[in-house]
Order: structure tokens, then C-alpha cells, then sequence
């Protein structure tokens, strides 16, 4: 089930689906959005998936993995951002929605290369050389805030697992061999005064859509609640996310992550929707059919 596959998933971006664009501009900020054509995928990890996934590191046996069982699932066409939220996106969104300063704490757990108004201004504003970093510390209600207002949604954790891994069950969303410098981790080249990068970095670790990132330099927030058993009822057929929760759910793995099991596809993590207990999360948007427009 795991043949190493680096290559595009067939008609990922050549096919045009009539009525469905390949990719679209979302007029409200600028997000590139990238079609995920409906289809079954592999969700999930096999009990030799887990045992091989806690031989990549040397702590890895003692961590708790909560992706399984593995399963198909039928999931609709939709889209998903060709990357990550960036601070000069999400700071023309609090110059826009100008936040009162609870709003504001209830949206951004800290701030971080975003600069608040001062003077006679009312614009929010990024440090230079930061604008195409993604922003982060960002909770769940302001992330779900953000999208709202970009007229998108938050992907649902069934949504983010396709995107990130396609069709074929791959490990990683650029295929199954593990490659340091094709993500932002707490290793490799990463600098410990920068510790983001853009969020067009890393081309080679696109995934068999096009999208950029979908495993380090942030986590991203889903619109579940995390269950640590979703995973059953899913592979029972039902597609919708869990109704309550204490927290919400967080994939990608961040820089400040030094675990090759983290990176995974199929890795999930959570947080509570405020007090963050990841740092480094930040947004990826998507949307369905009705919600692009032309």
C-alpha cells in the first residue's frame, strides 16, 4: 500500500472538471485555492503503520498515536489554499474587522510580527521582511474568524487528511521516503531567529494536489472537535466531524517540532480553542463548490 510515489497523483492538475476549476483566486484575500477532485482515499494508519511510525525516532515508541483504524472513505470535490494564512493576510483582516481588545485576545494567543496600530492610524501592520511568513499563534476562534470573513471555511480533519496524502496512503504528503529539507522542522536548516519561513518554501514537499506545507513551519487548525476515537466512526462511513469536544483539532506538525513521526499524513494533534498548548498554529482555508467565485 505504500509504494514510494513522489510523482503528481494522476489529474490532479491537468484534468479540467467541468464546472470545477482547477484553481481560483478567492477575491476576498487573495488565496490561491486548489481543487481536491471528489474520490475515495486510504484515512488512517494500520497497527504496522504505527509500529513502523514509533521506529523513526528514538522517544518515538512511547508516543501516543490515535489515527487508527485505516479505512476508505468516499469524500467530496473541494478546495483547500495553495498555502498557509500569511501575516500580510491576516493583518488586513484585524485592519478590516478592527477587534476590540478582548476580540483580540480571543483571536491571537500572542503576537508575533504583527505590529498593532499606534498614533492616528487604524492599520495593522507586518515587520518588514515577514509579510509571506505565515502567521501564527492564532487560535481556533481566530482562525474560524479569519475564514469567515475570506468567505471560506476551516477543512474539516477528513478534508486536511486528503489534501495532505491524495489517493495512494502515502506517509508524507510528497510520497514515503523521509527527506530533511523538504518541510520546516526543528532540525535541518532551520534558524533559530527565524524560526517560520515563507509559505512558498518547499516546493518538493508539495502534495499530490499542489499544496505547500501541509506538514511543518505551522500547525493548522481543523473545524473538528478531537475525539481520540473519530477514527472508528469514520471508518463506519460517517463523514461528519464530531459534535462536541474540549479541543479542537491541529495538523501539520510546526518548526519547533524535532519528531519524524509528527510529519506524517495521518498525525494528529489537538489543542484547546484558546489557551494554546501548540504553538506555532496557524490557517489553511478551504471551501466547497458554491462558495468560489468567479
Amino acid at each position: 500500500m505504500h509504494d514510494s510515489n513522489n510523482a503528481t497523483e494522476p489529474g490532479a492538475h491537468g484534468s479540467q472538471r467541468p464546472g470545477w476549476p482547477e484553481t481560483f483566486i478567492n477575491p476576498r484575500d487573495g488565496s490561491i485555492m486548489r481543487l481536491v477532485p471528489a474520490g475515495d482515499f486510504i484515512m488512517g494508519s494500520t497497527p504496522e503503520d504505527i509500529e513502523n511510525a514509533r521506529k523513526m525516532d528514538e522517544d518515538g515508541p512511547g508516543f501516543t498515536l490515535l489515527e487508527s483504524p485505516q479505512f476508505g472513505l468516499f469524500v467530496p470535490s473541494f478546495y483547500m489554499s495553495a498555502f498557509a494564512v500569511t501575516n500580510e493576510q491576516f493583518a488586513r483582516f484585524l485592519s478590516e474587522r478592527q477587534p476590540s481588545s478582548a476580540l483580540f485576545d480571543l483571536w491571537v494567543y500572542a503576537t508575533v510580527r504583527i505590529i498593532k496600530p499606534d498614533g492616528g492610524s487604524s492599520a495593522y501592520r507586518v515587520e518588514r521582511g515577514f509579510e509571506r511568513h505565515p502567521v501564527v499563534h492564532v487560535t481556533w476562534f481566530g482562525a474560524d474568524a479569519y475564514c469567515r470573513w475570506a468567505k471560506l471555511r476551516l477543512p474539516t480533519e477528513v478534508e486536511w487528511e486528503k489534501a495532505a496524502r491524495g489517493t495512494d496512503a502515502r506517509l508524507f504528503p510528497w510520497g514515503n521516503e523521509w527527506h530533511d529539507d523538504f518541510l520546516r522542522w526543528n532540525r535541518g536548516n532551520r534558524n533559530e531567529s527565524e524560526p517560520t519561513v515563507p509559505v512558498d518554501t518547499y516546493p518538493e514537499g508539495r502534495s499530490p494536489y499542489g499544496i505547500f506545507q501541509m506538514t511543518g513551519n505551522v500547525a493548522e487548525w481543523c473545524e473538528d472537535w478531537f475525539q481520540p476515537n473519530a477514527y472508528t466512526d469514520h471508518a463506519l462511513g460517517n463523514r461528519r466531524p464530531p459534535p462536541s469536544g474540549d479541543e479542537r483539532v491541529l495538523r501539520g506538525g510546526t518548526c519547533m517540532q524535532s519528531r519524524k513521526l509528527e510529519f506524517r499524513c495521518a498525525m494528529r494533534q489537538s489543542s484547546t480553542p484558546v489557551f494554546l498548548t501548540v504553538d506555532f498554529t496557524g490557517i489553511r482555508c478551504a471551501c466547497d463548490r458554491r462558495g468560489f467565485q468567479t
